[in-house]
């Protein structure tokens, strides 16, 4: 008998029993088979409304999603603790949600910034800040050193001859370099060429990079800090561009007051198609402006120029009166082509940063060069003066004064803008964070690939779970602000005093009083935009308070903005007021108008357009720069740099 056979008669007394029980309980068989097909019915429609819902609350709102949250405790408390009361049962790495920023391993004290994510935010916020104050102390450089940077001939940045310009003499036209950028324009652009408000993506790759550990290792530090920062360096760049030389309606006689009413005028009256300059330090304003660097047609404003001189200076020559006549009737018809504000810009021509970069340095040269000799063959003759080598201060002082009266009324020697170009990849550009090749993740790829893997890639799930991360306020939910990382520590005695020691024993007592006070707030006032004090000193104005509303980086500890510092120092200090002076602009107004050269330590350094800031001055360092006191917005605290602040306005406060 083969094998089959005996295996099959060992199994038919069973099979037998089988079809008896059957027939027998007929009804109770089909019960249980009803049965079994209704529960595991049931247990399919459970678990497809599991995923149906896993699906959708990533498109409830964020308070809502919060609320929903067993596994989430209220704002700031991210420890979850056992039914005890025993402190060392709590345990610290709860799993999060794919929405949450990476928290876990929080430590004992509650402090969000010692955690994976508050640690790496931390760092990351500190080298935004770094990057930016680098960019923003180039925009203090001269047009031309800026200009040898670009590769851009010296021709470039020559105007007329300035008789305020340390080094200039009116018989070198080589030596006409404009001193400083009259105005700095900042432009952001995002991953796709778009300008944009914003200048930050920090969010945009910490919720990018916290979604991708999430689904990876969310407790792998060194993953999550390597993508941060690649992502960072690889969606980060600027260039700077150099605008061409213009001139305005005259700004070489003008006194403080003056030049603060013109720049006033500026604002509210902009030429159509030039740009609004800032009259704060208002990022907003600053980073909106809609227009490029504008100039006024080049050859008909040489013209214009040209002509009025000549005219003033052959004013008694009778035989070219009707040549006089004809240049001004010219001079007429290009006026109304090109209607110039004070800063040059012209309605009729609005060239954009893109074409004047592709501009040829050779082009630059021949304009520049066609603006020196307009410029050399109309000087006065009576305006050559002596270099201010010998004799007394006050002599020199006279010179300068006598031989600015013998220029036109209507003189400028030439300004020069400066654009920063930023641009920031964001998350939702179409050519964005997403888009960009990580050599940090390239070991993930082939198990990414796996059927097991929990990362499919940039899909639906995961691309809304980026964008409700970032649109939360870190602040409110996870107790992370720009505030946060601010670490400049005070100044101590032993260092306020050797920097007063090397200020000149010749110097007011009340300068050395501003000087000694605004050391002393070192640290002490966080910046703020449009922060102003309260009262005198820092008792009673609660600098350092933590206050619900932010500024326009997130910032939310009661401070002070850059003029907001000096407007309180100079009445802390002294009890100048300054008439309350509530923007940079205002500065512009005080006191008496002074050269670079003659700054002394109190002096302001002010730059009203672009990202405006003031300065106090205190010394000049070995190197050609200033030693300054002021509130810095990318530190976020007061404190004492050097810097180039290379700016237009030069301001004498006190004796």
């Amino acid at each position: 008998m083969s094998k089959s056979r005996k295996k099959k008669g060992k199994w038919k007394p069973a099979i037998e029993k089988a079809k008896l029980f059957l027939k027998s309980k007929k009804k109770e068989s089909f019960l249980l088979f009803f049965l079994s097909l209704f529960m595991i019915l049931c247990l399919s429609i459970v678990y497809a409304q599991k995923m149906h819902d896993r699906q959708n609350a990533l498109n409830k709102s964020s308070d809502s999603l919060l609320k929903t949250s067993s596994s989430v405790t209220e704002q700031g408390k991210w420890t979850n603790t056992l039914h005890t009361d025993r402190k060392e049962d709590e345990f610290l790495n709860p799993r999060p949600f794919i929405d949450r920023y990476n928290l876990v391993d929080i430590r004992q004290d509650g402090n969000p910034l010692d955690s994976v994510g508050g640690r790496i935010y931390q760092e990351l916020m500190e080298r935004e800040s770094a990057d930016l104050a680098k960019i923003y102390d180039s925009t203090g450089d001269t047009p031309e050193h800026t200009a040898k940077l670009l590769g851009l001939k010296r021709s470039a940045i020559l105007g007329r001859y300035n008789p305020q310009a340390s080094g200039q003499s009116p018989d070198q036209k080589n030596s006409w370099a404009i001193p400083y950028f009259k105005n700095i324009h900042y432009r952001y652009y995002n991953g796709d060429g778009k300008e944009i408000q914003d200048s930050s993506n920090v969010k945009d790759i910490l919720a990018m990079a916290s979604v991708y550990t999430y689904q990876h290792n969310y407790l792998d530090e060194e993953r999550f800090r390597a993508i941060v920062n690649e992502l960072y360096t690889k969606s980060h760049s600027y260039t700077l561009s150099i605008g061409p030389v213009y001139y305005d309606q005259g700004c070489i006689h003008k006194d403080a007051k003056e030049e603060m009413l013109a720049e006033e005028a500026a604002n509210t009256a902009a030429p159509v198609g030039g740009e609004t300059k800032a009259s704060d330090e208002s990022k907003a304003e600053s980073t909106s402006e809609k227009s490029s660097e504008t100039a006024t047609d080049s050859k008909a404003n040489q013209n214009t120029n040209a002509t009025k001189e000549n005219k003033q200076a052959q004013e008694s020559k009778q035989a070219q009166e009707s040549k006089q006549t004809q240049e001004t009737k010219s001079n007429q018809e290009n006026s109304q082509r090109s209607s110039a504000g004070e800063g040059g810009e012209s309605s009729s021509e609005s060239k954009s940063m893109t074409e004047q970069s592709e501009k040829s340095s050779e082009n630059r040269e021949n304009s520049a060069s066609q603006n020196a000799e307009l410029s050399a063959s109309n000087l006065p003759k009576e305006s050559k003066v002596p270099k201010e080598t010998t004799g007394t201060k006050a002599e020199q002082k006279a010179n300068s004064i006598q031989e600015q009266k013998k220029l036109p009324k209507n003189y400028c020697p030439g300004h020069v803008d400066l654009t920063i170009k930023i641009t920031v990849v964001g998350f939702d550009d179409e050519n964005g964070l997403r888009n960009i090749q990580l050599d940090s993740i390239k070991d993930l790829e082939e198990q990414d690939q796996k059927p097991g893997s929990r990362w499919h890639g940039w899909d639906d799930y995961t691309i809304a779970a980026v964008k409700r991360l970032k649109e939360q306020d870190w602040f409110k939910d996870y107790g992370l602000s720009i505030s946060s990382v601010e670490k400049k520590s005070p100044l101590t005695e032993e260092e306020i005093s050797a920097y007063m020691k090397d200020l000149p024993e010749d110097l007011s007592e009340e300068r050395k009083a501003l000087i000694h006070f605004a050391l002393s707030s070192v640290g002490k006032v966080p910046y703020f935009y449009g922060g102003k004090a309260g009262v005198k000193g820092l008792e009673g104005n609660h600098f350092g308070a933590t206050i619900s509303s932010s500024d326009y980086k997130g910032r939310n500890r009661k401070g002070l903005d850059c003029s907001g510092f000096v407007q309180w120092a100079y009445w802390s200090s002294v009890d100048r007021s300054l008439d309350f002076a509530s923007s940079t602009q205002e500065l512009i107004g005080k006191g008496q108008k002074i050269k670079r050269s003659e700054l002394k330590a109190g002096d302001l350094i002010i730059q009203p357009s672009g990202e405006s800031h003031v300065v106090v001055f205190i010394k000049w360092t070995k190197d050609g720069k200033m030693l300054a006191v002021h509130e810095n917005g990318t530190a976020g605290n007061i404190s004492v740099d050097e810097v180039q602040a290379n700016y237009p306005y030069y301001r004498s406060i006190l004796p």
